[in-house]
Formats: C-alpha cells, structure tokens, sequence
C-alpha cells in the first residue's frame, strides 16, 4: 500500500510557523517536506505519514515506536524529534534539516577515501555505541539512513524498526517481516526478527564501513579488501571480517567495542586516521600541562586511573568509578576535578557531572550549564544541577524548560530537587498538559517537593484526572505525601474505579 501522492501540496500547509515548501523525499508509507519558518528562517525537515484511514495498525506503531525511541536518545550523532503531532488526519514529526544528504548518495559515486571513511564512521560508531549502551538496537542501519548535517557531520536516522531490550512487550514486525536491504542485514536477520541483538546492528555497521572502503557492498562470497588491495591495513582488515562474521558470537558484542578497537587497532597512522593516545597516556600530559599543579603524585595518578575508566570503560565500568569518586574523593582532588572538567570529551564529563551532583559542589554549577546545550550531556547536566541545587542551577533549568519544552518530560523532576519552592509555580501547569507523559512526570516532580502546598495540588488535580495510568500516580503520590505531612491522619481510598483521598486540608 502506498500513501496518496500530492496528498499535501508544498507552500499552502503551515505547521507552528513553519510552510511545507517542498518535498525532499519520500517512501512507501511517509513523504518528507522542507518546513521554512519566514519569520525565523529556521528550516526543519518533516516526516509525514499516509491518511491514518489507510494506515494498518502496523505501520502506525512503527512510526510512533520511532518517535518514542528517539525522544529517550540524547546524543549528537542521532537524529532529534523537535515537535510531532497531526496534520489533516496525517501524522507528523519535524527533524533538523539535514542539508548534506545521505551516505547512500555518497557512495553512488563509488568507495570514499580512508582518511574520510574513518572519520565519518568512528562517528558512527559512536552514536550506535550511545544507543547500544542505552538498550536500543537499530535493526535497519544502511548507508541511505545515515544522513549529514549542516556542519557535514554524520547522524544516525530511521529507528522506526528499532528493538528496545528488556521492554515489557517487545516490539516485533507483523509475521515477522524483515526490513532494510539485504546487503546490510545480519545472516541470522535474513530468516527472522525476533531473536536479533546487538551484534546484528554491528553486521550492517561492518559491511557499511566495507562498503566505504571498497566501493561495493559486501554481497555473496565477497573478497577480503587485501585481495583488491595488497596495502589494505591488516587489523583493519581483521576488525571487518570480525564485523561481518557468519556466526553472530564471533562478531563484537556492541557498537561500543567496535568503536574502541578501531581507535586503537594499530600505533601507526591509518592513511591519515592517528590512534588516539592511551587514557593513562593522556591523564599524564594533562597534568604536565601543567592545568594542576598543587596535587601530590599518589592521587594524581588516582585522578588519572579514574579517567581513565570514563574515558575507554564499559558503562558499568564507569558507572562503578562514578561510585567510588563520589564516596572516597577529597576536596583537593574535587576542585582538581572542576579545574579539568571544561577540556575532557563528552564521556568523562557525563561521569564527572554526576560525581560533582552528588558531593553537591556548587562551585561546579557554571561549568555545568554548558553542557546543558550539549545534546549527549543534557539530561546528566539537568540531573546534576538539580542535586547540587543552587540559585543558579535553578534558573538554567527553569529557562532551558521555557526554551525546549520537549525536555520537559526530564527536566522537571531536577527542577524540583533543587529544593526551590518557586518550582512548584514552574511544574504546576504541566498537571494539566496535554499529554498524559507530560502530566506524569509533573506528578512525579511535585510529590518530591515534600510540601502541603504541592499536597494540595495534587488533591486537586486526583478529582478532575481521566487517565487511569495518570490517576494511579497521582493517588499514589498523594499517599506518600500524606504519610509524611499527616502520618496520624485518614488512609486514602480507592472506591470502585475512581481514586478519593481522603485528607485533611
């Protein structure tokens, strides 16, 4: 089945302020138009799907499923969901515009040169690394789904098939239908859908980088690169016949591997891709850099063990050391922290935010906030600065709400731990949102803020909320807000299928 053509004429259909001016692509079941903002001049790329009267229930949730996966992902090399809704009976999201196209048009014009290849897919790698780490499995990578941004950098896109592990109801393709093209599909993908894991998105990412490199893809009994080409690097040729390995248990186990073995394959130069300095290495030139120079050796190599860890370590690696810096570092050690801090990469400081959050160090509060712009970092900075819960940390989070009312949903629960009584003016208008997550979440951030005040709302809002889900969160906050201000007061009660409480004002 396929979706009416013309069905949305470019130009004469606004959504928000932003034109559909034309058409940019289209599939079997969606269109994507170029919105322009005239006021603004903002351009966004937009997904619409088919009439909804002509849609199967299958389709529907896949392009749904897309939306909610990708809302939960936060990092600059995957695609974001700036807004979704419905237009004319359509569903609809708007995107960033990606105005550099995709790598699929980039290899009609045949392989990419190394140095290129490499830089492009470590960029990748690391956003499936991101996604690998944060349960999700693509399941449909290829080069057409990897588009490139205004700044020319790569971005992962199209999770609409994407699996989530350890979901209640794992969501699967109707009688099992496979999607993606054959070159980029796992062996054991090929047959069935239901028992794919990570190391089927580390196929597609092995017989991408094949193809980038050879300029085909790796279809058949393809050859080893060193037999087109004598020169080829032999462990990166090692890393490629691992990736695409028939058998899924010989392949890396995650994008998150891959990624660091390709950094450190060789102490050479890859035509031009240099292998980044060991983390022991580099903690080392750090300190002789002389950034901080009042730290006595022992815990200066401390400091250098432990970022080392978030630097190359496994997410419970890192969330391990996390632990240990924040219950057995010292202040000396934590103001060297906050000193290095601004020049590490995304990875130490997603683990250095949530130290600095729990040890409460205000001081750390400016350096912070500029990682609230930092896609990758955002909910950890939100969730850091609500700890530390300064005047200024307030403010940053309050105002990033107000800007980005799609962070909303992550980003009330750290306003209200700021322990700042003025959040409950900024959360209590979420109660009453649209959207039942929205709402959820407010409850969640009220019942934290341990006040008769917040207590009160809640009660109010129990005796007018119509979603169930909604109305079992609200009761049970209520109850324990009601333990803690009223522990001598009346149970709250649940008659039939509508929630009461029964509190004293």
């Amino acid at each position: 089945m396929t979706i009416e053509k013309r069905a949305i004429t470019p130009s004469r259909k606004k959504i928000k302020g932003f034109y559909l001016a034309e058409r940019i692509g289209e599939g079997g079941m969606s269109e994507v138009f170029l919105g322009i903002n005239p006021q603004t001049r903002e351009r966004r790329a937009y997904k619409v799907l088919g009439k909804c009267a002509f849609l199967g229930p299958s389709t529907y949730a896949r392009f749904m499923r897309e939306v909610d996966i990708i809302r939960d992902l936060s990092h600059p090399g995957i695609f974001r969901i700036l807004d979704s809704g419905v237009l004319e009976d359509r569903y609809y999201y708007s995107m960033e515009y990606m105005p550099g196209g995709n790598l699929g048009r980039r290899l009609e014009h045949g392989k990419i040169p190394m140095d290129l290849a490499m830089g492009i897919f470590l960029s990748v790698c690391a956003a499936m690394a991101y996604a690998h780490e944060s349960g999700v499995i693509h399941q449909a990578l290829k080069p057409s789904n990897i588009l490139f941004n205004t700044k020319g950098e790569p971005v992962v896109s199209d999770f609409g098939i994407a699996k989530v592990l350890n979901f209640e109801k794992m969501f699967l393709l109707p009688s099992g239908e496979i999607m993606g093209r054959i070159a980029y599909l796992a062996p054991e993908q090929r047959f069935s859908s239901k028992k794919v894991n990570r190391r089927a998105d580390v196929y597609a990412l092995g017989a991408i980088l094949y193809e980038m490199l050879m300029g085909f893809p790796p279809l058949g009994d393809f050859p080893k690169p060193v037999e087109a080409n004598p020169d080829f690097p032999e462990p990166l040729q090692s890393i490629l016949v691992k990736c695409l390995a028939m058998n899924p248990e010989e392949r890396f186990e995650n994008a998150g591997q891959l990624q660091l073995e390709l950094e450190n394959c060789s102490n050479a130069p890859i035509s031009g891709v240099m292998r980044p300095i060991p983390a022991a290495a580099q903690a080392k030139k750090t300190f002789a850099m002389g950034r901080v120079i009042s730290i006595p050796p022992v815990k200066a190599d401390r400091i250098e063990s432990w970022f080392g860890v978030l630097r190359t370590g496994s997410t419970r690696e890192r969330l391990a050391v996390v632990r240990e810096m924040a219950d057995k570092i010292l202040p000396s050690e934590s103001n060297a922290v906050v000193k290095l801090y601004p020049e590490e990469g995304d990875r130490v400081r997603w683990g250095l935010m949530r130290v600095l959050g729990e040890l409460k160090i205000e001081v750390a509060t400016p350096i912070i906030l500029n990682d609230l712009r930092n896609s990758f970092n955002m909910k950890c900075a939100m969730e850091a600065l609500g700890k530390i819960g300064s005047d200024g940390a307030f403010i940053a989070i309050r105002d990033y709400i107000s800007e980005h009312p799609e962070s909303a949903l992550i980003g009330l629960l750290p306003l209200a731990r700021t322990g700042k009584h003025k959040a409950i003016k900024c959360i209590r208008p979420y109660l009453s949102h649209e959207t039942a997550n929205l709402r959820q979440a407010a409850v969640q951030a009220l019942a934290s803020i341990r006040s008769a005040e917040s207590l009160q709302i809640l009660k109010e809002r129990l005796c007018i909320e119509c979603d169930e889900k909604v109305s079992s969160g609200l009761l049970q906050a209520v109850h324990s807000l009601r333990e803690v201000l009223f522990p001598d007061s009346a149970p709250v009660q649940q008659i039939g299928s509508i929630p009461h409480a029964s509190i004293p004002s």
